[in-house]
């Protein structure tokens, strides 16, 4: 066991390789992967990758990717596999490996299956239609809401601000009101 940040490394010339399994070999990164444009399923769970970056864009055939019990912990990642047309089985949350930081966040469902609207299968679990398509109403109405909200903190903020500049200019009305009688 070492501290050292792993790597996938000789690879290069595997470029008709289809399945790809590293699984518990506390890889931390994923560059070295970019030229196994053949794989269609990637299973790299339990190690110790922090971010998916553009690292799995060129894996154009890519269909299941398994990344549960990694460290990942942001929407950030989902979005860097949208590029990937042909996904159809993600899972970030495995019952034989662990879950990521990432599938115990509030709407960790709903945004997935918004943002990769082609996956059939989560976290091994086989999705129907209507359940991506109340996925993809439930994420419209809370991306309305929240939009509502950060309209109201700008308006309450700028009449807070307001407010404090009002009163910061009368205390120093006053202030000079005072040194004034006091200089007479």
């Amino acid at each position: 066991y070492s501290n050292r940040i792993k790597a996938i490394e000789n690879l290069r010339c595997l470029v008709r390789l289809e399945k790809l399994w590293l699984a518990d070999n506390q890889i931390g990164t994923l560059s070295g992967v970019e030229s196994l444009v053949g794989l269609v399923e990637l299973n790299l769970a339990r190690n110790r990758i922090l971010r998916l970056g553009n690292a799995l864009a060129p894996l154009v055939r890519l269909h299941t990717l398994n990344v549960s019990a990694n460290p990942l912990g942001s929407f950030k990642e989902v979005g860097n596999l949208v590029p990937l047309a042909s996904l159809r089985n993600v899972c970030f949350s495995d019952p034989h490996w662990g879950e990521c930081p990432l599938a115990g966040l509030c709407n960790y469902q709903t945004y997935v299956l918004f943002s990769l609207s082609q996956v059939t299968s989560l976290d091994a679990l086989g999705l129907a239609s209507e359940t991506k398509q109340l996925a993809e109403a439930t994420f419209s109405k809370k991306k309305m809401y929240y939009n509502m909200r950060c309209k109201t903190v700008r308006r309450n903020a700028g009449n807070a601000l307001r407010r404090a500049a009002d009163g910061r200019a009368r205390k120093a009305r006053t202030m000079q009101r005072t040194l004034g009688a006091l200089v007479r």
